[in-house]
């Protein structure tokens, strides 16, 4: 609605890093649908709420794309590393996910995320219903 405010407040902050939790304790938990959802809940605006779930992201997904980076050079046992094609994929990567986040952001401040939640009940019923007969 009009009420939704577009200000990230310390409350809606502290709320981010709660759900974050929240999605790490309940496996198949989305991070950013979690944290987005929560935000609403506390009165952010749903483009507020994605654009800030997104830039949110950004230092835990460096961080863990550095680890990643690490141990796969760790692993080469001193066999030489190919920068050149490492560097080319990074950017690639980069810049593909710039353009999608970009997209994505566009197309949640025009869509609520109605189909998504009903897609994620329909298939997790489905998928206990295969587990219990397994």
């Amino acid at each position: 609605g009009s009420n939704k405010s577009d200000k990230v407040t310390w409350t809606i902050a502290i709320a981010f890093g709660v759900a974050q939790l929240i999605a790490i304790a309940f496996p198949g938990a989305s991070r950013s649908g979690t944290t987005i959802m929560l935000a609403m809940l506390l009165g952010l605006a749903r483009p507020a709420a994605t654009e800030f779930s997104f830039l949110l992201g950004i230092p835990t997904l460096f961080a863990a794309g550095a680890k990643e980076l690490l141990d796969a050079v760790k692993e080469q046992h001193g066999a030489p590393v190919d920068w050149t094609a490492l560097g080319i994929g990074e950017l690639v990567s980069f810049g593909s996910a710039f353009i999608v986040v970009k997209w994505l952001i566009r197309f949640v401040q025009s869509h609520d995320f109605n189909g998504f939640a009903i897609y994620r009940l329909v298939l997790g019923a489905g998928l206990l219903i295969l587990a219990s007969k397994a």
